[in-house]
């Protein structure tokens, strides 16, 4: 963190006027094709504005650009602005980031993107929650569902993230995916990396390694990415992750990664097959267990 003290937020509000303080810090990530947006006048405002919240601190991760020098020279304007109060790159943190969460570099795969920035972002910042916010991410409107959040986490201990609820993509699965209802929280097993609130003690630490056979079924080429190793420890540990039925948010919903870096390996053709087998068979067998059961 910079240490410093950042006065009145860049949107015009002093801290805490108009919007509660949260023991939250924002950390966004961004890379080659969104860095730019992110690091941009007015997005880390507009993010508070959206949640109707003032974070503890609002931090930009930073992942695989071509030119380091250029998103330093954009985050600062924003640090001199008060825009934000942290920059940082992934390639700077990793190996601390691996220490805390026990895990090597060659755990990370063949596509260690998918992983090695929700680790740095585990463990960056001080504040007791993470709010985890995709560069293309927005609330379909303006709502503070963090408040209540963390509550519920400091009410429930067997629930391990919160989130708004998901773009509906045609059909909405969340009646199918609800275990138990808590209005206005829906249970469930899934995880997204693209919107998520945990406990910064609980995501720090050596929860990256479980598998649950579910995830695979739901994640065909992503099997071992920092949102399916945080869905298989949510299943296995039967944690829940607790979606707020009353707000939504969008993404933009581009192709997937995979494909636009040119397709998949041949290790990720053959696990994807793997992961189209899986699913028929617990599909099949229908299994009410958090590792087994779909969607």
């Amino acid at each position: 963190m910079s240490g410093r003290e950042t006065g009145p937020r860049a949107d015009g509000r002093p801290a805490g006027a108009n919007a509660p303080v949260v023991p939250v810090d924002l950390l966004v990530n961004c890379y080659e094709r969104t860095y730019r947006a992110v690091l941009a006048s007015g997005f880390f405002p507009a993010v508070a504005a959206q949640n109707r919240v003032q974070f503890s601190a609002r931090i930009a991760v930073v992942n695989n650009v071509v030119e380091r020098a250029d998103a330093q020279r954009r985050a600062d304007r924003l640090l001199e602005d008060g825009e934000i109060d942290d920059v940082v790159f992934v390639e700077d943190r990793l190996d601390a980031a691996l220490e805390r969460t026990g895990l090597r570099r060659r755990n990370l795969g063949q596509r260690p993107y998918f992983v090695d920035y929700g680790l740095v972002m585990a463990v960056t910042g001080d504040s007791p929650h993470v709010l985890g916010w995709d560069a293309e991410v927005a609330l379909e409107a303006p709502a503070d569902w963090i408040t209540p959040a963390l509550a519920l986490l400091r009410r429930r201990s067997d629930v391990f993230s919160a989130a708004p609820r998901w773009p509906a993509r045609g059909y909405d699965t969340l009646d199918a995916e609800t275990i138990a209802t808590e209005s206005p929280w829906r249970m469930t097993w899934g995880f997204s990396d693209q919107l998520w609130l945990a406990r910064r003690a609980e995501l720090a630490s050596r929860i990256y390694r479980t598998f649950a056979p579910a995830t695979l079924a739901r994640t065909p080429m992503h099997t071992f990415s920092f949102e399916a190793r945080l869905e298989s420890y949510q299943r296995t540990h039967r944690r829940f992750r607790a979606v707020h039925e009353g707000v939504r948010y969008r993404h933009n919903d581009l192709e997937g990664v995979i494909e636009r870096l040119g397709g998949p390996t041949r290790t990720e053709q053959a696990r994807a097959v793997v992961s189209r087998v899986t699913r028929k068979v617990l599909y099949t067998v229908k299994s009410q267990h958090p590792s087994l059961r779909l969607p």
